[in-house]
């Protein structure tokens, strides 16, 4: 960027909220930047920041400064291109300021300019109209997609993680309290992803739902829980589906159980092996699936129907079904000690803040 143009990015801590958004509208690059009386970066603020101000309520004349981002991201000058490299990747963010050794803004780097992911047509289906029952109270007003881990909604995560990888194509099925959720997605241009909607009058199961969005899925897609908090690399998802000809694929996690006792092995009554408290393992489903489209016309219309009779229908037809097991970060967000370790997790695996150095 030229310094006219990072000049118009510009504002002071006291510039309000609603003229930060002015800002950021009329620099199109998605951040205003926040600088003292020496012109040094005090804190950054982008649209995300300012959406999440608004669903706590913040008066859009409130001052910048009680919501910027004072842990931001920047490199100094002498920046490598690797190092930009791991910070998009890692910190799943869109911009980079660029600071000389007084903190002032010498330029900024643009994620879509600098690394260029290919829009892929594929679609991701997310499943974000369950009723999250096991987390009340917290989804007595919101839906459990939309409950915030770190910063932002799991469902924004999930978006951000599928547009990483170039997946940009997002068909959102929603039931309890969808509203919220457009209101807050709307037509996914402001978070770089075109979002359709898909609702259910009455629960009709992960497949049932899938059958709604027919019209879209011409080509191999997604279909996620929209209460899963991972690291997984979509990208090699799907070419993993793809090059295994795989009618499904199931994202499995291998999930080990400590037996807390002796197990006995018996040939009859006589014992064969004693085993101390030895752990068995499984592969359980990780909510996230490849498919083909011609399995569509296996899910009857307007009818509960779940992905995993889906799976069975195809198990009984002898056809060719995949397994990608899951070595990313992952959490299903199910019950409320797992939404409080997930909060925990995300602090460490997903923020943007401070300063990155190289490693």
């Amino acid at each position: 960027m030229t310094a006219r143009e990072i000049a118009k990015l510009f504002i002071k801590p006291d510039t309000s909220i609603k003229r930060a958004m002015e800002v950021i509208d009329n620099g199109a690059k998605g951040i205003a930047l926040v600088i003292d009386d020496r012109e040094r970066l005090s804190g950054t603020i982008t649209d995300g920041d300012i959406r999440r101000a608004i669903l706590k309520g913040v008066s859009l004349e409130s001052p910048v400064k009680s919501i910027m981002n004072e842990h931001f991201t920047f490199v100094t000058e002498n920046y490598s291109q690797t190092l930009i490299d791991t910070i998009f990747e890692r910190k799943i963010i869109n911009q980079i300021p660029v600071l000389d050794n007084h903190m002032r803004v010498i330029d900024v780097i643009f994620y879509h300019e600098f690394h260029k992911k290919p829009s892929k047509q594929n679609w991701a289906v997310i499943m974000a109209g369950g009723l999250g029952t096991r987390l009340a109270p917290l989804t007595k007003d919101n839906p459990k997609p939309m409950l915030k881990v770190g910063a932002k909604p799991i469902l924004e995560t999930i978006i951000e993680q599928l547009k990483s990888y170039g997946f940009v194509n997002i068909i959102l099925s929603l039931n309890y309290k969808g509203n919220i959720i457009e209101n807050y997605f709307q037509d996914g241009s402001n978070f770089g992803v075109n979002i359709k909607y898909v609702r259910e009058k009455k629960r009709l199961g992960t497949a049932g739902a899938i059958r709604l969005a027919q019209q879209y899925l011409d080509k191999s897609f997604f279909v996620l829980n929209g209460d899963i908090l991972t690291k997984l690399n979509f990208e090699q998802f799907m070419q993993y589906h793809r090059k295994n000809a795989n009618i499904i694929t199931i994202g499995t996690r291998k999930y080990d159980l400590q037996i807390p006792y002796g197990v006995v092995d018996l040939n009859e009554e006589k014992v064969t092996a004693l085993n101390e408290k030895p752990s068995m393992g499984f592969f359980i489903s990780g909510g996230m699936y490849c498919l083909e489209p011609e399995t569509i016309d296996c899910i009857p219309e307007d009818e509960y129907f779940d992905i995993t009779q889906l799976i069975n229908v195809y198990l009984d037809k002898g056809e060719k079904l995949g397994s990608f097991p899951i070595t990313e970060y992952w959490m299903d967000i199910g019950q409320m000690e797992d939404y409080n370790q997930a909060n925990i997790d995300y602090a460490n695996l997903f923020r943007s803040e401070a300063c990155a150095t190289e490693e």
